[in-house]
């Protein structure tokens, strides 16, 4: 079977599945096995390929038919033009949380920042490569094996973070910081997309929070004001549809200046306040 045949095939075996995105997830599969770049596709479609090379094709093909997400077979995911390890451990960095750190470089800060929840440390490597030596870069996460890789991801990108091991703020101390950063768990426990798209096969303590999905804000609220130094901001992620609940917990804890911002897309997406 050639390049340009084994293109074909997975394409339309994705697409007869109904996945929208049949013909870059074949081109990027394929290039992930076969390490030709999605050009090298083309100009090598006539390449014999392996039966290796065609089975482990199928398996990976079969996969993603069942909905395992692209990003966990390629073992990485761009996000804020940054290539960063992904594994079955962490969240999918998602286009959506872009938003937030364009938010956070617009404080313009100049002190300690810190990601809560970090996961692959996406948000937290995103910012530190924008403010650079400006600031120091704390994360904490409470899953060991997500600490692992976002550790993976600042070496491989030679930005320097401290990460810490943590349940929310427990093991952090006394130290306060210029800003903090959250993009925690806000899916609500019943949520019937929990069992479509990506989502059944990502880690589900990092997903859910409670019955109305804001448990977990409301500890990062409620605990971060003692962690903020005076006149500094918190920026949360949060679902399109939680916008006016999320403002509410902010100024229930004394926030001020609280602010929802939308996405590209036009939905509520991340909340701001101030410790004034």
């Amino acid at each position: 079977m050639t390049v340009f045949e084994a293109l074909k095939n997975s394409r339309s075996r994705l697409a007869a599945e109904g996945i929208e995105s049949a013909s870059l997830d074949a081109s990027l599969i394929l290039s992930h096995l076969t390490n030709l770049s999605k050009v090298q596709l083309i100009t090598h479609d006539t390449d014999e390929l392996s039966d290796e090379i065609i089975d482990k094709l199928n398996v990976l093909i079969e996969k993603r038919i069942n909905g395992y997400p692209v990003a966990y077979i390629l073992g990485y995911k761009e996000f804020w033009g940054l290539k960063l390890k992904v594994t079955e451990d962490t969240l999918i960095p998602r286009p959506d949380t872009e938003i937030l750190v364009q938010k956070a470089i617009d404080c313009r800060v100049h002190g300690p920042i810190l990601d809560m929840g970090t996961g692959t440390g996406a948000i937290i490597l995103a910012l530190k490569s924008e403010y650079k030596d400006a600031i120091e870069a704390y994360a904490c996460d409470i899953s060991k094996k997500a600490l692992n890789v976002a550790r993976e991801n600042a070496k491989a990108l030679s930005l320097a973070v401290t990460f810490i091991e943590s349940d929310w703020f427990k093991s952090l101390g006394d130290r306060k910081f210029s800003l903090i950063v959250s993009n925690p768990p806000y899916i609500e426990d019943d949520d019937p997309h929990l069992s479509k798209t990506s989502l059944p096969f990502e880690p589900i303590c990092a997903l859910t929070s409670g019955a109305d999905g804001l448990d977990d804000i409301r500890i990062i609220c409620r605990e971060a004001l003692s962690h903020l130094e005076t006149g500094a901001p918190l920026l949360v992620e949060h679902g399109y549809n939680q916008g006016i609940a999320v403002a509410e917990i902010f100024t229930e804890n004394g926030y001020k200046n609280v602010e929802t911002i939308k996405d590209f897309a036009g939905n509520d997406r991340v909340t701001i306040g101030y410790n004034l």
